[in-house]
């Protein structure tokens, strides 16, 4: 059982490690991560080709497994089959837009096709930036570039919303760790394909749903015996040469690359 839960936990799960990645400022990664989205979501298929080989070079660097994202790679798979399956039966109206399976016939658009496929694979690149990030990143170093970044709110605001996504992204392999002690639990009891799938999902929220205000009772009750205040005292972070030009590897090709194919 205890192998399995570290199994659910390899996904978004910061794992300690001594690479570049690792010692490079959240905030740069932050930056770094947004404009990637932003250029992965909006650019051309060169631009997010570009983006998703660097991602995949700094997580084979911060070495992260493709086992590792076994489970978000089913689900993503999942929604590209969606994706492309929508995209290619919308827009065929003439009769060569139609594909005749035996008696049946679908409407069938390659266009479409193709639209759906470059839309899964920008969902993709956007999963492997965030695996990155939370792979590589410490909570308590993530809430500190927060309040670096969020310096124009107020402090209190700031600190808050700081701890709280930190907080998050520590708890999320927790709720995952619960989720997957108590499916082995009520499968070892029983809880199989023989049920109804309702019955199924009342067996495992419940228990789940209890779990987790369990966990996050506990939570709290840690952050208050260690006297949490809403200005925790923070790492210090510090931007180095060796930040910045990681930084400038990182952005300016992809940068560049859409800035050429713009000036076609």
């Amino acid at each position: 059982m205890e192998t399995t839960a570290v199994r659910e936990l390899e996904f978004f799960h910061y794992h300690s490690g001594a690479s570049i990645w690792h010692r490079h400022d959240p905030r740069l990664k932050l930056l770094e991560l947004s404009l990637w989205s932003i250029m992965a979501l909006a650019s051309s298929p060169e631009v997010m080709g570009v983006i998703a080989l660097i991602l995949i070079v700094l997580l084979g660097i911060s070495g992260t497994r493709i086992s590792r994202m076994r489970k978000p790679l089913v689900f993503w798979a999942i929604m590209a089959f969606t994706i492309i399956l929508t995209a290619g039966s919308s827009g065929g109206t003439g009769s060569a837009d139609r594909l005749v399976i035996g008696s049946c016939s679908l409407p069938f658009n390659p266009e479409g096709l193709a639209r759906g496929a470059l839309r899964a694979a920008r969902l993709l690149t956007v999963l492997m930036a965030g695996q990155l990030l939370s792979a590589t990143t410490d909570p308590s170093d993530l809430a500190a570039a927060l309040r670096k970044i969020l310096f124009f709110l107020p402090s209190s605001w700031s600190s808050s919303l700081a701890t709280a996504i930190s907080l998050t992204l520590a708890f999320i392999p927790r709720i995952l760790d619960e989720a997957a002690i108590i499916r082995d639990a009520a499968f070892s009891r029983g809880l199989g394909s023989r049920r109804s799938p309702l019955r199924r999902m009342v067996s495992l929220g419940l228990p789940m749903a209890e779990a987790t205000l369990r966990r996050a009772d506990l939570t709290t009750e840690a952050l208050l015996s260690r006297c949490y205040s809403e200005n925790p005292t923070l790492p210090e972070l510090r931007i180095k040469i060796r930040d910045l030009l990681l930084s400038l590897g990182v952005i300016v090709p992809p940068s560049v690359l859409m800035m050429c194919i713009s000036c076609k």
